[in-house]
């Protein structure tokens, strides 16, 4: 069992260089990621070699709507934040 199995984690800007390191640092401490950017593109790109244990999602950090967009995907895909 690794020491993040179960947990769920919304990195925002995980498209960028810092977030997908995260991203990748989180999937293979057992957990699962969201990687919430601007630039649903990048977020694909950092997906990309993380399986189903990822989810990409467009972010606007600054539009409220667009952050219940990102937990209400999250949810549906992993049933808790």
């Amino acid at each position: 069992m690794k020491r993040l199995d179960g947990k769920v984690a919304i990195i925002t800007g995980g498209g960028g260089g810092i977030g997908g390191a995260t991203a990748r640092r989180l999937v293979g401490e057992g957990a699962n990621v969201v990687v919430a950017d601007i630039s649903l593109d990048s977020a694909n790109r950092v997906c990309a070699g993380l399986g189903d244990r990822a989810l990409a999602v467009h972010l606007d950090a600054a539009d409220e709507n667009s952050c219940e967009a990102v937990v209400a995907a999250t949810l549906d895909r992993f049933g808790r934040v």
